[in-house]
C-alpha cells in the first residue's frame, strides 16, 4: 500500500493508503474509453483505505474501491478539504474509521476523547 495522507495526534494516527484495484467494475464505461486508458496506463484504478491507529494497533478503518484517476493524488486533492464542491468521500471515510475506532478502543488507562460533531 502507498501512503497518501497522514494526520497524527498525541494518541492516534489517521492514515490513508491506496493499492491497485484489480476487481474493478467498468459496467458504466459504455464507450470502452476508460478501459482502454487503464490498459494503456493513462488511468490508474485503486482502492483507498483510511485507518486509525493507536500505536501500531489498527482500531478502525474504512475502504473505498473502484476509483479511477490519471493520478491518485487528484482524488485526495479533490476530497481533502472539499467544501461541497465535489462532495467528500475522503471526509466520510475518515468519519467512519474514527467512529469504528471509538467503538473498538479500549484504553489501559483513560484517554479523553472529544465528542463527535
Amino acid at each position: 500500500m502507498t501512503e497518501m495522507y497522514r494526520f497524527e495526534t498525541a494518541n492516534f494516527t489517521v492514515v490513508a493508503m491506496i493499492e491497485p484495484d484489480h476487481d474493478l467494475d467498468l459496467s458504466w464505461d459504455e464507450t470502452g474509453e476508460v478501459a482502454d486508458k487503464l490498459e494503456r496506463g493513462v488511468y490508474e484504478a485503486f482502492e483507498t483505505k483510511v485507518a486509525v491507529y493507536h500505536g501500531d494497533t489498527e482500531i478502525g478503518a474504512d475502504y473505498l474501491g473502484g476509483s479511477v484517476y490519471e493520478n491518485p493524488r487528484d482524488f485526495f486533492k479533490e476530497h481533502i478539504g472539499a467544501k461541497g464542491k465535489y462532495g467528500s468521500y475522503f471526509r466520510d471515510m475518515v468519519r467512519s474509521a474514527i467512529a469504528e475506532a471509538r467503538k473498538n478502543y479500549k484504553p489501559a488507562k483513560p484517554v479523553k476523547l472529544r465528542a463527535a460533531k
